[in-house]
């Protein structure tokens, strides 16, 4: 898991770069990002708000549209296919290589409310997209989100939403998806949206774990040496959630090693085989827990135990053993 002081300095930073301000320090570095997707919140009147209604119906009435996203080799574009007493009839639409699908497939439909509105006002037309989280995010009481703002408070009666799956042979559906393609190759960006934060906090998170690993290595760095040696590579994953085995693989435990290095007492392993009485002196080696180990070998090495089911069984009841009987096992120095 990522460090509560990176992931705190990580908070702080979007939180100024959220709040009117282009630039914050993180990491000792400046970054910027001038175009965050910032919600300007709306209030609007109870009685105002309407819930948005959807199908999986498929009408045939004489004004269709088809919308739909796409970001394909780091490009991304938007589109909408509209179907017409037999004629069809594409509309593209290049957005900022940062825009994330969301926001493509939210633009595409939004772009063909507002032809829809501007072209054929009193018209019925049929909308669908292949874009479910467009959809249920439209339905959500608060979005907190601009564009599903906007796509909301165009909508009306004469609008019929409908969600079709996507990459099954559907013509119009198919047409948007290879209108939406071929916007990613435009020259010009068609719309300015902002940077999400969604994807700002993956930036950041990339950073923090380049550094994080840096650190990590970092041979200066005395701490976490013993766990170094195990998990040579940080993860964002949780190793463990067992208490034992944490305390084997960070030595932090009712070990001697531990005791002396946080000044608690002076004390050794009663068996007197090895200087270091540490958390591998149990696991591996010490005689005084030879019975409570039957698949343990001295020549295992942590990662190896605790990749094996059974093995960390053993480990864990040895641990557990060593801090149930710390009085028998240890010898205070005098």
């Amino acid at each position: 898991m990522i460090p509560s002081t990176l992931v705190c300095e990580m908070e702080v930073a979007i939180y100024h770069l959220k709040h009117q301000h282009s630039h914050a320090s993180f990491l000792g570095e400046e970054i910027t990002a001038p175009n965050l997707e910032v919600y300007h919140n709306t209030w609007t009147h109870p009685s105002a708000r309407s819930r948005v209604q959807w199908d999986a119906d498929h009408p045939s009435n004489s004004l269709t549209i088809y919308t739909d996203g796409s970001k394909l080799d780091g490009k991304v574009g938007a589109a909408f296919h509209v179907i017409e007493d037999n004629s069809s009839v594409d509309f593209q639409y290049r957005l900022e290589d940062y825009n994330s699908v969301f926001q493509t497939e939210l633009s595409a439909l939004c772009q063909a409310l507002k032809w829809k509105k501007l072209n054929k006002p009193l018209q019925h037309c049929d909308i669908f997209t292949d874009s479910m989280s467009a959809l249920k995010a439209l339905q959500k009481h608060q979005p907190r989100n601009n564009l599903i703002e906007e796509i909301k408070a165009i909508l009306d009666g004469s609008v019929s939403l409908h969600w079709v799956k996507a990459h099954i042979g559907i013509e119009g559906n198919e047409s948007a998806d290879k209108a939406a393609k071929e916007a990613t190759t435009k020259t010009n960006v068609d719309l300015h949206l902002g940077l999400p934060i969604r994807s700002l906090k993956t930036s950041l998170k990339r950073r923090i774990l380049d550094y994080w690993q840096r650190t990590w290595e970092d041979r200066e760095n005395t701490k976490g040496r013993f766990t170094y040696a195990i998990f040579p590579r940080v993860s964002t994953s949780r190793c463990s959630d067992n208490s034992l085995i944490t305390q084997a693989i960070t030595n932090h435990g009712r070990f001697p090693s531990y005791f002396s290095r946080f000044n608690i007492k002076d004390c050794t392993c009663r068996c007197g085989e090895d200087v270091s009485d540490d958390a591998l002196h149990y696991i591996l080696h010490c005689p005084l827990v030879t019975h409570l180990r039957s698949r343990i070998r001295p020549t295992h090495t942590l990662p190896q135990i605790i990749s094996d089911k059974r093995m960390t069984q053993e480990l864990c009841t040895i641990i557990q053993f060593v801090n149930v009987h710390e009085e028998d096992i240890l010898q205070l120095e005098v």
